[in-house]
């Protein structure tokens, strides 16, 4: 764990409370100060990255996301967005572009911002339609939005500070389509400054969480770049105009989707990170609150009702933790291998989909075993659900992911040819079978399918490194009944609720605590009533 990151969260500069009582643009400012902070101390560095100088220190990087996606996902999501714009310059552009920018990247030298995504488009990258024009009697692009529906849209830190942002846009060169390229495009001189001429910016407020990440709408209006604007790693023009590319037409959007892979791991650190810390929250909550009991007090989580309730959250937030070991550890080994990209993407979709769907449903469930205290800010479950809201559509539907596991499923079936060791891997093979062609997997089994895929791989770490006992392991199988009943598992409910004791749930408890810096909220103590109603006795 990062102590000088758990640190710098525990300065005034990273009061939690500040969120709750800043006007907007104020917290917005914020926002970028303390992602400045981190990211010019190289706490979290696009060097960190996988491929890159400091990929050693990656786990390193990975579990200091995952701390900011738990204290504050607008932050999180802000501190992403410029890593993910600077991982396309770093994968897309030539040797001296890089050494050009590389250090404007990784200490924040400008705010960047990464322009994918448009609104008619949505997770659609193959149908962009933003262009670069090439204009051969002055050499130099032209970009232009050539229709309502291809503004770029939900463009994190664009709002205001941003003065770079990274562009996926089709190339067009002397009429023909070159396919989608990416490129460097300033927008502002200076971080909060005026806009550059041929670009238009709008709020896309107001949002349903992560209000602090300048979320924005772009239109680029047919703006000047020089050639350099181009990312040159595998195209560039000669000093005639010819244009040339390494990379077969074919291949250039996926050559161009890279960035992406690393990214969506990302969402499982926060996700992960955010559920431990919701489950921590309702649990302390449990033991805090306190019932009449007869002539006595008792403590909430002496009802077995609580308790067979969240255990079953417990569960969930620990096969997080237990499938991002797995996954990063399968990234760290595999990354340098090209021919291995493949299924580190689609575990990547795995992370990200089966990352974020269960860290909500466990942040959902937390709330209600909260109660009303669950519902309110301070106490960062319900603050945490809402921001996390926005990680099921981020960097791809999660829907789209789940049909990419599955297609991967069907047309490269893991047991054709070999035999099934676990219940996930009988599930998988059981509805491959039913589902030989990828163009007909219904959105049920392809949730199933991913869902399956990540049930084997916690099952396998578990067995590898013996992280938990073999009852909570079959515990934690059961979590999975729901969306795997289209496979055909049923869960023995009798036996998860038998073993929801209290033992139990404080082994959990302490496996899932998180840093006490991640922890502000008042349910943690228990003196919490007396902090919620101390403004009725006149105290401070």
């Amino acid at each position: 764990m990062s102590t000088s990151l758990l640190q710098r969260l525990g300065t005034p500069l990273f009061d939690p409370g500040k969120r709750h009582h800043l006007p907007l643009r104020d917290y917005m400012d914020l926002t970028i100060e303390r992602m400045r902070t981190i990211v010019r101390n190289g706490l979290i560095t696009n060097d960190m990255w996988l491929g890159q100088a400091r990929q050693s220190d990656f786990r390193q990087m990975y579990e200091r996301t995952g701390l900011i996606g738990a204290y504050d996902y607008a932050l999180f999501s802000s501190i992403v967005d410029h890593m993910i714009a600077g991982n396309a310059l770093f994968a897309q552009a030539s040797a001296l572009q890089v050494a050009r920018y590389r250090q404007e990247v990784i200490e924040m030298g400008a705010v960047y911002a990464f322009g994918c995504t448009e609104i008619n488009s949505g997770s659609d990258v193959r149908n962009l339609q933003t262009r670069v024009t090439y204009e051969r009697q002055s050499q130099c692009l032209i970009l232009h939005t050539p229709s309502p529906a291809a503004c770029k849209f939900w463009i994190g830190n664009a709002l205001h500070a941003a003065q770079v942002v990274m562009v996926l846009a089709r190339l067009i060169v002397d009429g023909e389509d070159e396919g989608l390229h990416w490129f460097r495009v300033p927008i502002r001189d200076q971080e909060n400054g005026p806009l550059l001429p041929g670009v238009k910016v709008m709020a896309c407020d107001p949002k349903g969480g992560i209000h602090a990440n300048q979320v924005a709408g772009i239109r680029f209006e047919q703006m000047k770049l020089t050639q350099d604007a181009l990312m040159q790693r595998h195209a560039r023009f000669t000093r005639d105009g010819a244009f040339s590319s390494d990379v077969p037409g074919s291949e250039r959007l996926t050559c161009a989707m890279e960035t992406f892979i690393q990214e969506r791991l990302l969402l499982l650190a926060a996700a992960s990170s955010g559920a431990g810390l919701c489950a921590h929250l309702a649990y302390r909550f449990a033991g805090h609150r306190q019932l009449q009991a007869g002539s006595t007090q008792v403590p909430l989580l002496i009802k077995p009702l609580i308790r067979q309730r969240l255990y079953t959250e417990q569960l969930k937030a620990l096969a997080l933790k237990l499938l991002e070991q797995a996954i990063v550890s399968k990234f760290e080994a595999h990354w340098d291998q090209l021919h291995k990209r493949k299924e580190l993407h689609i575990l990547a979709a795995i992370a990200k989909s089966v990352g974020t769907w269960m860290a909500l449903d466990v942040m959902g469930k937390c709330r209600e075993i909260c109660g009303s205290q669950g519902f309110h800010h301070y106490n960062q479950i319900v603050t945490l659900r809402m921001d996390c809201e926005i990680s099921v559509t981020f960097a791809g539907d999660n829907s789209v992911m789940a049909y990419q596991v599955a297609g991967d499923a069907i047309t490269r079936p893991r047991f054709a040819s070999r035999p099934t060791a676990n219940l996930a891997q009988r599930i998988e093979k059981d509805i491959v079978e039913r589902c030989r062609n990828p163009g007909e997997v219904s959105h049920r089994q392809a949730v199933a399918l991913t869902y399956a895929r990540a049930l084997d791989l916690i099952i396998g770490e578990v067995e590898n490194h013996h992280l938990v006992s073999p009852q909570t392991l079959q515990d934690l199988i059961q979590v999975f009944a729901v969306p795997l009943s289209e496979g055909g598992f049923v869960a023995n409910s009798n036996d998860l609720d038998s073993h929801a004791g209290e033992d139990q749930l404080a082994m959990l408890a302490a496996l899932l605590a998180p840093p006490r810096e991640l922890v502000s909220a008042p349910i943690d103590k228990p003196d919490y009533i007396r902090q919620f109603t101390a403004a009725l006795f006149g105290e401070q």
